[in-house]
Order: C-alpha cells, then sequence, then structure tokens
C-alpha cells in the first residue's frame, strides 16, 4: 500500500492567495490536570531519590572525616615515649658502639641506607608499637604521602639519628613534638631533654629557613662541642591535613 500524504487542510482569503490553516495552533498550551498530577508525583519522587543520595555523600564525607580525627587523636593519645638519646653521651662513641647502645636499651630501629664506608649513619628509632613491617609499608608510601591517621601512628614517638664523619664530626637528632604546643616550647624542651646550659645559650632567634633556634656550647671530656637546637611547624615540613597545627618539627645538632 503506497503511502499517501497527509491532506493538508486550506482556508480561503480574499484574493488569490491561500493560506494553511493556523486554527490548531491557537489550542491551549497547558497540560491536561490528570497528566499535570502524574508528572508532579514524578518531581516528587526525583526530589526525594536526589536528597536521599545527596545525604547519603554527604553524611558519607562527613562521617570519613569524623572518623579520620578520631585516629588521629587516639594514635596521639598511645602511651608511647619517645626515648630521645642524649647526643652529649654519644658524640665520643663509635658507629658500633651508638648502634650497640640503641639495641641494648630495646629501641626498634631501621636504617634506611647502611653505610660501609665509615663516613656515618642514619637509623630512624621506630614507636615502641610499631613493627619493621609496618614501618616499611609506610616509609615506603613516602612520609608526605601519607594521611593524618598513618603520620601520627609512625611519627609519634620515632626519631630520626644522624652521624656525619666525613668532614667533621657531627650528630644530628630530628623528631615530632605534638606535646609542647608550638615551637619555643619545644625548642626550650629540646634544650632540657639533651641536658645543654641554658645559661649560656644565645637568645631565641628565627634564621633565613623560618626556623626558632637557640645555639651554644658543651664541654664533654675535656671537648668543647657546639650544639644547636631548632624548631618549625610541622606544616611547613609536611603537608598532612588533619594533623595538630602545633605539632613542631624538631632538630638537634652538635658538632666538633
Amino acid at each position: 500500500m503506497l503511502f499517501e500524504p497527509q491532506r493538508k487542510e486550506y482556508i480561503d482569503n480574499e484574493g488569490p492567495i491561500r493560506y494553511l490553516d493556523g486554527s490548531g495552533l491557537l489550542r491551549p498550551l497547558d497540560m491536561p490536570r490528570r497528566q499535570l498530577a502524574l508528572m508532579a508525583v514524578f518531581v516528587a519522587i526525583a526530589a526525594l531519590i536526589g536528597g536521599v543520595l545527596l545525604f547519603n555523600v554527604l553524611d558519607s564525607i562527613q562521617g570519613s572525616a569524623a572518623r579520620s580525627q578520631a585516629s588521629v587523636e587516639e594514635n596521639l593519645a598511645r602511651e608511647v615515649t619517645y626515648d630521645l638519646p642524649s647526643l652529649p653521651s654519644l658524640i665520643q662513641l663509635d658507629d658500633a658502639s651508638i648502634k650497640q647502645s640503641f639495641a641494648d636499651a630495646g629501641f626498634t630501629t631501621y636504617e634506611p641506607s647502611p653505610s660501609e664506608d665509615g663516613a656515618g649513619f642514619e637509623l630512624v628509632k621506630l614507636p615502641s608499637d610499631v613493627s619493621l613491617a609496618e614501618a616499611g609499608l609506610l616509609y615506603q608510601q613516602g612520609v608526605a604521602n601519607l594521611d593524618a591517621p598513618d603520620a601520627a601512628r609512625l611519627l609519634n614517638g620515632s626519631w630520626t639519628f644522624t652521624v656525619e664523619r666525613e668532614n667533621a664530626l657531627g650528630m644530628r637528632l630530628r623528631y615530632t613534638d605534638f606535646s609542647s604546643g608550638g615551637v619555643d616550647a619545644a625548642v626550650e624542651a629540646a634544650i632540657a631533654a639533651e641536658g645543654f646550659d641554658v645559661s649560656t645559650a644565645s637568645e631565641t632567634a628565627v634564621d633565613e629557613a623560618g626556623n626558632t633556634f637557640r645555639a651554644g656550647s658543651i664541654d664533654v671530656n675535656g671537648t668543647t662541642y657546639s650544639w644547636r637546637v631548632s624548631a618549625i611547624a610541622l606544616s611547613e615540613v609536611y603537608s598532612i591535613s588533619g594533623l595538630p597545627e602545633s605539632a613542631t618539627y624538631v632538630g638537634v645538632r652538635i658538632t666538633a
């Protein structure tokens, strides 16, 4: 059966021109009430589904942030001790004796890059409740790439000790202070922990890198050594969101 085109309706007008019938376009454009009611139901259902999805997403985000913060606080409240080494008591020991003293103290340590040339070494003391296997996985990611709970777990109770012997004898200790409450207090706490004489120390100052520091000298068995204690906001070292704003990064150095 051949397709027959729809017949066009025309209206007459004066003259030879004939116009198409446009009366159908003059009908009301309002939807019937029944269809309007059905559309309203669909809109309400869509709004309800969207609201539920939005609530679930927001609740998930807020819940995740709350859980992360709770985990950070829990890791910072752990009963771990720093057991900071006394640099003046180690400055005249050889590498083997230093490492043995750490082993005798029961420290769990990790040596990132073992040195065999006698030029010194670097060693990380782990928190007492963090195993070598767990620490290895965290360090493999890089401290700067850790989330706040993992960073708090790894940094709270740990420190890094470095010996330099290639040019001049020097020792350095670095750790994160979560308890002092600020850089000035962290400097004073480190000076007290190392047994340095604050009466002969310089006044508190800030160096070109933004570190707050004090410096002085100490006599060890007739030999004079220089020391320097500095601190800076941890956020200046690691951009890890969620750690306490008062956390500080402390460095202690003693040189011949």
